[in-house]
């Protein structure tokens, strides 16, 4: 009994939590508090069971999953993103001497994911892009932020490519325009307010499994969380070189178009924010205890 917690905080990675949050209750039978919700919104609603059976309170990061939630009977509350939480604005020309780029000339940047089997996929695709992007506008400057654990010796990246590892979240927030592969970054990229397109290849097989099972219209978060295809998605067999590089131009070269893109963002970033300033998800677990 000494030892015994007062309340259990289970943070992101269901398969694990979602077992242990069974095990914890019937063996302590305390208040459980899970933070950075299971995409059950998306898919595998199946684990709603364990959640309402062994959950007791829901602290969620994007703002529909609050409603999405609590109309399913579990005590969740928005909390805002850990990413817009964290976040303070850069001023653009210093974040552009940082990377030893023009603040003058456009800027793209290639994000091409963080796991291997992501980069082995969409590099090629994104290095031949970029060649066709220089080819007709020579002012563009380049770009490539990866992970420090990535390896990327073996692609022939052109010399006018800036690769990235140190700073890759700021080679996002300096970029006009990002070609990027859905997941994490994408919400990264909208906190920048940084105008993008998402693209995503798998192999065919996960490609068709994730066609039956996955719920959600859009890959790309930012559009989830919009509700609608804000900025574009190329995916799978339509995600070539040819109609990343039509979309990125078409972007590039239209104002107007960046503008309203920008417009859209900021919409999605104050969206990001806790609506209750005064309380943290600590405020809510202390609440709870």
């Amino acid at each position: 009994d000494k030892c015994k917690p007062t309340q259990i905080i289970l943070i992101d990675y269901p398969g694990f939590n979602l077992r242990m949050a069974q095990k914890i209750k019937k063996q302590f039978n305390i208040p459980i508090t899970y933070y950075i919700s299971p995409q059950i919104w998306a898919w595998k609603e199946k684990r709603m069971e364990i959640i309402i059976k062994y959950i007791d309170q829901m602290l969620v990061i994007f703002p529909f999953e609050e409603n999405w939630y609590n109309e399913r009977g579990i005590d969740a509350k928005f909390v805002g993103h850990p990413i817009y939480n964290e976040w303070r604005p850069s001023n653009q020309e210093e974040l552009c001497h940082l990377l030893n780029k023009k603040y003058t000339k456009p800027i793209i940047t290639l994000y091409p994911g963080s796991r291997k089997q992501e980069v082995n996929r969409h590099l090629p695709i994104l290095i031949e892009t970029a060649v066709k992007l220089k080819r007709k506008n020579k002012d563009i400057q380049f770009i490539l932020g990866v992970a420090e654990h990535i390896n990327i010796h073996n692609w022939d990246i052109p010399e006018w490519i800036h690769i990235e590892k140190k700073y890759p979240q700021k080679a996002l927030e300096c970029a006009n325009l990002a070609l990027i592969a859905s997941g994490t970054s994408t919400v990264e990229a909208a906190v920048f307010g940084t105008p993008m397109v998402i693209i995503y290849k798998m192999s065919p097989l996960s490609w068709w499994i994730s066609t039956k099972l996955v719920k959600v219209p859009y890959a790309g978060m930012v559009n989830i969380i919009a509700g609608s295809m804000i900025m574009p998605e190329i995916l799978q067999k339509e995600a070539t070189s040819k109609r990343i590089y039509n979309t990125a131009l078409e972007i590039i070269n239209n104002p107007k178009k960046i503008n309203q893109m920008k417009s859209d963002l900021l919409i999605i970033q104050n969206s990001l924010k806790s609506r209750d300033n005064t309380k943290t998800a600590a405020d809510y677990i202390l609440e709870l205890s």
